[in-house]
């Protein structure tokens, strides 16, 4: 069982992403840590006839669910562990890619603990606190009553942190404590909770401040993420260059859902 991995879990329609993704991964994976993808088993095909070198896994040998897609998602992520495959593992989307040179001790504070992404959001923030006019709603709200749901769960107060976004770097000694400690005794099923509040890393981060399953390392997200097709408009106008954005950062998220262009 390998001590880290990086893992995506995609669909045929994100195939030209994924590529992308495992393209940036074969030039910068200096350390070779072991790469796996995996969609539904009508997609497994096309996977293999694209990335045919890559370790493919059907999304129902991880967990069948009939729940809405955007849950079903996220509970296949979450259970990746269960496999035995690996002890922790870099949980990474297809939106995804990697601009500079990796290596383990990126993900982990030593052989056996990952790090642990937490942090308040503030560079988001930052940026959309007078942009509510322009996006319609005001980000922070929302994110504060999200967090809030699953806080409320484990009884805490105080900050409001949030453990995304991907790549996340995640223990499955984590998620084992979440489902034996919380899940199970509640009677509840993983489809229940992500629809109580829809944020996979929300309740991996919560239970880990909960049960405390490992020493928290902390680390600040991982890779530059574009959330507004503005923030990439404002950055190419300041003549921000991907050079710039890796002295900072692992890689760069062009988010799908406003039909970014690939990369940067």
């Amino acid at each position: 069982m390998d001590n880290i991995a990086l893992y995506c879990k995609s669909f045929d329609r994100d195939l030209n992403l994924v590529s992308n993704l495992v393209e940036s991964i074969n030039k910068h994976n200096v350390d070779n840590i072991p790469v796996y993808i995996s969609a539904p088993y009508k997609d497994l095909e096309k996977f293999q006839n694209v990335l045919p070198e890559t370790r493919l896994i059907e999304d129902e040998a991880i967990y069948k669910s009939d729940a809405p897609g955007w849950v079903s998602q996220q509970i296949i992520k979450s259970n990746f562990w269960k496999l035995g495959l690996v002890k922790n593992y870099v949980c990474i989307d297809s939106d995804a890619y990697f601009i500079r040179d990796f290596y383990k001790s990126d993900f982990m504070f030593d052989e056996e603990t990952p790090f642990t992404v937490i942090h308040e959001q503030k560079e988001l923030f930052t940026w959309t606190v007078n942009k509510s006019h322009i996006l319609g709603f005001d980000p922070k709200i929302s994110y504060i009553n999200d967090r809030e749901k699953i806080m409320s769960v484990f009884d805490r107060k105080g900050k409001h942190y949030d453990f995304g976004p991907v790549p996340t770097i995640w223990s499955s000694k984590v998620w084992n404590d979440l489902e034996e400690n919380y899940i199970k005794p509640n009677n509840l099923t993983w489809e229940q909770m992500l629809e109580f509040s829809p944020s996979e890393f929300s309740w991996y981060g919560e239970s880990l401040l909960h049960f405390k399953s490992i020493p928290i390392y902390p680390v600040e997200p991982l890779f530059k993420v574009f959330h507004y097709a503005q923030q990439i408009e404002e950055y190419k106008q300041q003549g921000y260059t991907t050079q710039h954005i890796a002295q900072n950062y692992l890689g760069i998220i062009m988010q799908s859902n406003f039909n970014a262009p690939i990369k940067y």
